[in-house]
């Protein structure tokens, strides 16, 4: 192949290229002139047609890729609408078990002793976080019904979680009002502190009774139950013996403070068998019955304080006991 160029310097690029093509079995030499416009040209075409080609395989690539992406998306969304359609039914299921629990709920705080809670408590305000406004909006433009449905839920599933705190806050209150109850109940002096069958009320509580040994009239603030020497005494309530020795006129004495203001006082007993700051239960052995102070007979002295002022035992007797 050679060039030719126009005239000038031989340093000038050719402005046309000569081909000769010649057979080997020899014959006839062929002679193809080619100009520099028509090099360029081709070389544009080439490159052209190469950048089509590429485009052409990147394009068929992301089409491919896009997709791809959209089966793993509709692959989601159904697996999501699934899912979201379970949870509806369990928050449902829940709500109904939230509605029966409510109702118990509120028969536990009537035997506790508490208020209804009413219906303004109950309906429990919900302000729990959205998602942003732009992809709430987002969500409600690509799928209304699936983003209505979820939003919904979890309103629902919100509601149910505070009123379950409700629930919780309002149960631990009724409990400690029960326990409440039920430390009074242990405190209050209930039952007879003799309860042998050889036992009864010889004498009540009065304001002016004749004494049997001093022979005057005075106050008598307590029960006496006769029985035989050695009877049992039994505390009539829970507490913490506060005193147990002899006393002037009492003889040998038990009193035990219950709390919640009550006490009681146990007297003229011819043994004890507790000692002071000893926690005792209902019914538990607190000494023997003898007729130690001022006394004729064998019998217990019993009296029942509230806040510091002694009341009629008979009122806090609630076992079976004839009275005489």
């Amino acid at each position: 192949m050679s060039s030719h160029g126009s005239a000038g310097t031989g340093h000038e690029r050719p402005a046309h290229w000569t081909v000769q093509i010649m057979p080997d079995s020899g014959g006839r030499i062929r002679t193809v002139r080619i100009s520099r416009r028509v090099v360029r040209l081709a070389v544009v075409a080439a490159v052209t047609f190469g950048l089509v080609m590429a485009t052409f395989i990147v394009s068929l690539g992301l089409d491919g890729a896009r997709e791809a992406e959209l089966v793993r998306l509709r692959i989601e969304n159904r697996h999501l609408t699934q899912n979201l359609g379970k949870v509806e039914n369990q928050v449902g299921a829940l709500t109904s078990t939230v509605d029966d629990l409510s109702e118990q709920e509120q028969k536990f705080r009537l035997l506790a002793g508490l208020p209804d809670l009413g219906d303004e408590v109950r309906a429990v305000g919900v302000g729990g976080p959205l998602p942003e406004a732009a992809e709430r909006e987002e969500f409600l433009t690509a799928s209304p019904q699936l983003a209505e449905r979820t939003y919904a839920t979890a309103y629902d599933a919100d509601l149910l979680m505070r009123r379950l705190d409700l629930l919780g806050s309002s149960i631990d209150e009724a409990m400690d009002s029960v326990e409440m109850h039920r430390q009074v109940f242990l405190a209050r002096p209930s039952i007879r502190p003799v309860q042998a069958d050889e036992s009864w009320i010889s004498s009540s509580f009065s304001q002016s009774r004749m004494h049997p040994v001093l022979q005057y009239n005075r106050p008598h603030p307590g029960l006496d139950i006769s029985a035989l020497a050695g009877t049992p005494i039994l505390a009539t309530a829970a507490g913490t013996v506060t005193y147990a020795g002899t006393k002037s006129g009492y003889g040998k004495t038990v009193e035990i403070d219950h709390g919640f203001g009550y006490k009681t006082r146990y007297a003229h007993a011819g043994s004890i068998q507790v000692k002071r700051g000893q926690r005792v239960s209902r019914g538990d052995l607190l000494g023997e019955v003898g007729k130690t102070g001022l006394a004729t007979a064998p019998h217990l002295h019993y009296e029942v304080l509230i806040d510091g002022r002694q009341v009629n035992p008979r009122k806090y007797l609630l076992d079976d006991i004839v009275y005489e």
